[in-house]
């Protein structure tokens, strides 16, 4: 029918190609589009969640150096005065324990409990 050299053939089968390179570029691109999704505003209150609390009654020397304020000279002295006394009767005992005064309680007393 056609009457293409060698040459030519291999010209037509490369644009052919060519042709069919780009129109399944083009239609693969339509389903590969990167979708930005911007959130205007997100609405987290710290207070929605419980914070977790140390028994100090049960807690070791690692669990109460957590606690803010609190260094291992401190949670020792913690741990031997309940060793000492016994349990805490409710978290504002700490204040027996020498080095633990007002101002550090009132950072810690939402973090502690006797339960």
């Amino acid at each position: 029918m056609f009457n293409l050299g060698k040459t030519e053939r291999f010209i037509l089968i490369f644009l052919i190609a060519a042709l069919l390179t780009g129109l399944s570029l083009k239609i693969c691109g339509k389903h590969n589009r990167i979708i930005d999704v911007k959130i205007k505003s997100f609405n987290y209150e710290p207070s929605d969640i419980a914070p977790i609390k140390i028994n100090i009654n049960e807690a070791d020397i690692e669990a109460l150096i957590r606690l803010e304020g609190i260094g291992p000279s401190l949670a020792k002295r913690i741990l031997d005065y309940r060793a000492q006394i016994g349990r805490f009767g409710s978290p504002e005992e700490l204040k027996k324990v020498k080095g633990i005064g007002e101002k550090l309680f009132e950072k810690i007393k939402d973090e502690v409990s006797v339960d």
